[in-house]
């Protein structure tokens, strides 16, 4: 599955909340029953966080929401993460890789 949030900066420091919406070419509700998670890494595949990864409305299932509220102590460069969609009977299924690139803001510095 696509996951079209690549090439972006994030600053560290502030928190993490970013909303990704399921292609259309699923139907409202498809996901239902099902969990995310997501996990942003180095390049190295390096533990940057574990997300907080949950459906906006768990009945149409359209949009997911990752949030990360202190990043202060994420490191500074290009990151990768990904979304899996886990079904009730264990099914996992990976979004495309994203990257993005952690900042030093001037507050931060």
């Amino acid at each position: 599955m696509p996951c079209n949030a690549t090439g972006w900066e994030f600053k560290r420091g502030a928190s993490f909340d970013l909303t990704l919406r399921v292609p259309s070419e699923f139907a409202d509700g498809h996901f239902a029953g099902w969990t995310v998670e997501s996990k942003v890494r180095t390049p190295s595949f390096g533990l940057v966080a574990a997300l907080t990864a949950d459906w906006a409305d768990p009945v149409t299932t359209r949009h997911v929401r990752l949030q990360f509220l202190d990043t202060r102590a994420w490191p500074v460069g290009e990151v990768h993460f990904d979304v899996v969609f886990v079904s009730p009977s264990g099914f996992r299924w990976p979004t495309n890789t994203s990257s993005f690139t952690v900042t030093k803001g001037p507050t931060d510095a």
